[in-house]
């Protein structure tokens, strides 16, 4: 059986982003820059989809146009005629269609052809191919394809692509298009109306827009020119009233998981609580122990008491799957609070099967909350006056999961305990919130080096932090004590770096309590 709930930290990381997003969306319903924003990536997306529909409208018409030089005279005869409006008619890319011969005659689909275009003609040259052209009003702007054959130049007027769905429902006189290029600008809407009646700005068509208002979006077009949009705070807050609806359906929808998982946490949270108080009230929670050698002597000095957790059908769950669950859900004082009451029972037993006071101490791990609880001086005191034990024999080692929060309190019950004569032991120091400053405040009476650097002790670095923390040790008249030692060439060298006691596979597995007086290295 295994207890876990998903990953803090990706719970952690989801929850945050879904703050963020809800914060998003609020701000996006009631700011006016950030619809502004919105609007502007919108549109900026439309555009790029449009110039890309241009691109393929010329890319198919410069193919027609390949074809069609074939079918052509270059004398502007009927012939040629008919065949330029066959092509137009048939292609929904071209808008217009002209030939112009190297002798100089100019037919084409239209016969008014030179009344299309303003006099002079405004336009912009984008390519040697493409060209922006302004028709006579200069309210719009035409996209040019011309190329030239043997006999003479065809000029192709690329059909206009549909307006961008933002603006298809707003008033003409609400926005405006403009394409430019150094001074010369060309527009794509009503610009007169436009101006004059939205945009209050009659000189519009004398002197570029772009020094009169701000545009919304500028995009480069075919590296030759920009496109560039100008719209009016009322499409702003049109646009922001078509999407509430769904910006709040959005936002619904986050507040809905986020109220979920909350749900989903807590009722997670209660399963496991109640999960870990039934197995406390039916004493699953069993202690196991396992020895502290004196390697130098090869005698047991003590022993680390490490709680497991018994399932009915004889599984057992190690610390590390439930002990953070039991500090999150604040159920690790009462379990705590039991297991000192189970130890000193143990202890009880051992001493009435030898007949005599026990020379060891056994290391309970206690977190840092319990440390700070001034009931576990009561606790304590009582389970020593019960089962008739001495102080001794019952030692707190205190674990590294988390910071002390009240060190005040924490170092007056360590003197209360140390008065009784019950020795604190600081877990894992150097890979935890364990430091030499708790060392010092919490009157701490041996230090544990963390396997991590036990295994690593063959390295350069590791090496040299288990000696520094062996030169700090003598120095402050505390013992130290090496934890996860599995081979005997680590015990050799914890041995010549000056570490004297061991605890490890290599001489013992936890073992329950029941295999404890069967234990080689049991004896009074």
């Amino acid at each position: 059986m295994t207890i876990k709930r998903p990953s803090i930290s990706l719970y952690s990381i989801v929850l945050t982003t879904l703050f963020i997003a809800i914060g998003f969306v609020t701000l996006a319903l009631t700011s006016q820059t950030i619809g502004r924003q919105l609007f502007k990536y919108n549109l900026e997306s439309f555009e790029h989809k449009r110039s890309n529909n241009y691109l393929q409208s010329i890319q198919s018409t410069a193919v027609l146009l390949d074809n069609l030089q074939y079918h052509l005279s270059y004398t502007c005869d009927n012939e040629d005629i008919s065949e330029l409006e066959r092509t137009s008619y048939y292609s929904s890319n071209i808008r217009n269609i002209s030939l112009t011969t190297n002798s100089g005659k100019v037919c084409g689909d239209r016969t008014n052809l030179s009344q299309m275009y303003g006099s002079p003609t405004k336009k912009i040259q984008l390519n040697r191919n493409l060209t922006m052209v302004a028709n006579e009003n200069n309210t719009e702007s035409i996209l040019q394809y011309s190329k030239k054959f043997v006999g003479g130049t065809i000029t192709v007027d690329i059909e206009k692509q549909p307006t961008d769905i933002l603006l298809a429902n707003a008033c003409n006189k609400c926005w405006i298009q403009t394409i430019e290029s150094g001074d010369i600008t060309l527009y794509t809407s009503n610009t007169e109306n436009a101006s004059q009646t939205r945009f209050k700005q009659p000189t519009v068509k004398h002197r570029p827009l772009n020094k009169e208002i701000e545009p919304i979006l500028s995009m480069p077009f075919y590296n030759s020119a920009l496109i560039k949009y100008y719209v009016t705070p009322q499409v702003i807050t049109d646009y922001r009233a078509q999407i509430k609806p769904f910006l709040l359906l959005i936002l619904g929808g986050l507040i809905v998981i986020v109220l979920v998982m909350l749900h989903r946490r807590y009722r997670s949270t209660s399963i496991i609580k109640y999960l870990i108080l039934n197995a406390i009230k039916q004493n699953n929670l069993v202690p196991y122990y396992q020895p502290i050698i004196d390697a130098e002597k090869h005698l047991t000095c003590g022993y680390e008491v490490l709680i497991r957790w018994e399932t009915k059908k004889g599984n057992v769950i190690l610390p590390d799957e439930f002990i953070p669950q039991c500090e999150a859900n604040g159920v690790i004082t009462p379990l705590t609070f039991q297991l000192i009451n189970t130890v000193a029972r143990d202890i009880h037993k051992l001493e009435v099967i030898h007949g005599k006071t026990l020379p060891y101490y056994f290391s309970i791990n206690i977190s840092a909350s319990v440390l700070q609880d001034p009931e576990l001086i009561d606790i304590t005191r009582s389970a020593l006056a019960h089962y008739h034990i001495a102080a001794h024999n019952i030692a707190f080692e205190l674990t590294e999961r988390t910071p002390i929060d009240n060190i005040e309190q924490a170092e007056l019950n360590c003197q209360k305990l140390n008065a009784m004569g019950i020795q604190i032991k600081l877990d894992d120091i150097g890979n935890g919130h364990n430091d030499l400053l708790s060392l010092q405040k919490l009157q701490a009476t041996t230090i544990k080096i963390d396997k991590v650097f036990i295994d690593d002790i063959n390295s350069l670095s590791a090496n040299t932090i288990i000696k520094s923390l062996v030169a700090f040790a003598e120095k402050a008249e505390v013992e130290v004590i090496a934890e996860g030692v599995e081979t005997q060439q680590q015990a050799d060298i914890l041995l010549d770096i000056g570490i004297r006691y061991h605890q490890g596979f290599l001489y013992s597995k936890p073992m329950p309590f029941n295999l404890l007086t069967n234990d080689k290295h049991f004896h009074v």
